[in-house]
């Protein structure tokens, strides 16, 4: 838990605020958002604010420099510098990078000649090793070389990387190598990163990190909405000086009036279930671009929060949709529900996407391991048979404790519960009748009617993933050149909302 000094809301003066991970600040353009990040840094140390303005070239040969004179350069570059400044210390930061390494390596050198040798578990990783390591996780469809002085990705340059890679690797070291427990003031930290990594990212790198506060600075709601965070805080104005804000709660939906403020007319808003920063989110994020998604926990939060702005729609002109999963849900429930607004993917549930067979041929393609798609394949029929009975009784009680849950709550009279008592034995009766498909069918069968959110990690040990690799291989794609490929592949299981 740490201290940060932020000015006081509406008047003069500073107050602290208690932050146990990070802090997400949003609010429209005009809001004085950038100003109140230049504040935040005056007021509290140490800091390092990454401006929204920066340059994005960098050179493919790196500059040799001692390492004290880099660190200190890179430590002094845009010091409490103007919000509107650009920031134009990338090569500045590889340099650093280099010579943190280079400096480590001396320390290894002297260490061998005073005790005679050292064990590799004694040697101390580098900054630039564990950058690299960070960036095979967001980016393992590009391979990132910095050696010989030179920044290239696969065998060209860096200087040809897309925005999108220049700013991931800026941001990358910048972070990693800020000093001990810093205070990170990131403006915009969605410029020029795709939907499907800028959150996985940012976990990352707070995790590397977890000695610093991450403070964000934003206008997109998409960010805000999905983005883990401790504290979240709508900055509603800055006047004379002076800055207006509220804060909110992060677990809860964020306020209507912060909807009106910050989208106006742009996009149409698409609540769906799951939860802030899970990497099943982000899938929803890169489909439906045209949408603000927002994550809001369980189904029923989902059509409890389109239920709402709908019923209020005289205070807003806002288009609003639900998505959530099958979830053993019967086809007169799937049409009512899609009549007011909330639809439903094909699956069983939204994990079982990525465990569908184009997209278990486009990972073991992509990994040159053609012949595992059958072995997965084959893996998930025998996980389902051996739990295809439970998966019987799970589907019925669901269905009952639904169906129980949503007549019992039309009750309002005694003839409505005497007509409730005559017919619930005869509905339950049907809606205990379960038929899933046999172990044999097609897969895609198969994950229509199995729930099992850990099944992905099961299966990935087949190709030699460790936790969340596989998943995190699929989202790389939708920034590389196979996106188009896998929006297609998505096209066949997640609905058009249209209305």
């Amino acid at each position: 838990m740490k201290d940060i000094q932020i000015p006081s809301s509406g008047k003069s003066g500073n107050e602290a605020l208690k932050i146990e991970k990070n802090l997400v600040l949003v609010g429209a353009n005009g809001a004085g958002k950038s100003r109140l990040g230049s504040k935040l840094e005056q007021i509290n140390t140490p800091t390092k604010r990454i401006s929204a303005q920066r340059y994005l070239q960098l050179n493919e040969v790196v500059q040799k420099q001692d390492y004290e004179t880099a660190s200190s350069q890179l430590k002094g570059s845009y010091k409490n510098q103007e919000s509107i400044q650009p920031q134009n210390d990338y090569p500045q930061v590889l340099i650093s990078l280099f010579a943190e390494e280079s400096k480590r390596n001396e320390d290894v050198i002297n260490t061998i000649n005073t005790k005679g040798q050292i064990t590799k578990a004694e040697t101390p990783t580098s900054t630039k090793e564990k950058v690299i390591e960070v960036w095979n996780l967001i980016f393992p469809y590009r391979s990132l070389k910095l050696e010989k002085d030179k920044v290239r990705a696969d065998d060209f340059s860096g200087t040809q990387m897309s925005d999108g890679e220049k700013v991931g690797l800026y941001l990358i070291s910048q972070i990693l190598l800020a000093e001990k427990n810093c205070i990170f003031i990131i403006d915009e930290p969605e410029l020029h990163l795709h939907k499907a990594l800028m959150v996985r990212l940012w976990n990352k790198l707070e995790e590397h990190r977890n000695d610093c506060t991450f403070i964000y600075i934003t206008h997109d709601l998409d960010f805000a909405v999905s983005k883990p965070s401790s504290k979240l805080i709508w900055i509603q104005s800055f006047k004379n000086n002076l800055w207006d804000w509220k804060e909110i709660d992060p677990n809860e939906v964020v306020p209507e009036n912060l909807f009106l403020e910050m989208l106006g007319s742009r996009k149409p808003i698409l609540f769906v279930e799951g939860n802030k920063g899970s990497l099943d989110i982000q899938i929803y994020q890169a489909y439906y671009e045209n949408f603000t998604v927002i994550p809001c926990g369980s189904c029923e939060k989902v059509i409890e929060a389109v239920k709402g702005l709908k019923t209020h729609n005289h205070l807003h002109d806002k288009k609003v949709y639900g998505l959530m999963d099958k979830d053993f849900r019967i086809d007169e429930q799937l049409a009512a529900l899609k009549e007011a607004g909330v639809f439903s993917i094909t699956l069983n549930e939204v994990e079982n996407l990525f465990l569908v067979p184009e997209i278990v041929e486009m990972v073991c393609t992509h990994l040159s391991k053609t012949d595992k798609k059958d072995e997965i394949i084959a893996e998930i029929k025998k996980i389902y048979a051996a739990n295809k009975e439970k998966v019987v009784f799970a589907a019925s009680k669901n269905r009952m404790h639904r169906h129980l849950g949503e007549k019992f709550g039309a009750v309002k009279s005694t003839e409505d519960y005497d007509n409730f008592k005559n017919a619930i034995f005869s509905e339950l009766d049907a809606l205990a009748t379960v038929i899933l498909p046999e172990h044999d069918a097609e897969i895609t069968e198969i994950l229509k009617a199995y729930p099992h959110k850990g099944l992905v990690n099961e299966i990935q040990g087949k190709i030699e993933f460790s936790k969340n690799g596989y998943k995190n291989l699929v989202l790389s794609f939708l920034s590389s050149d196979k996106r188009q490929s896998l929006i297609e592949i998505l096209k066949l299981y997640l609905p058009e909302i249209t209305q």
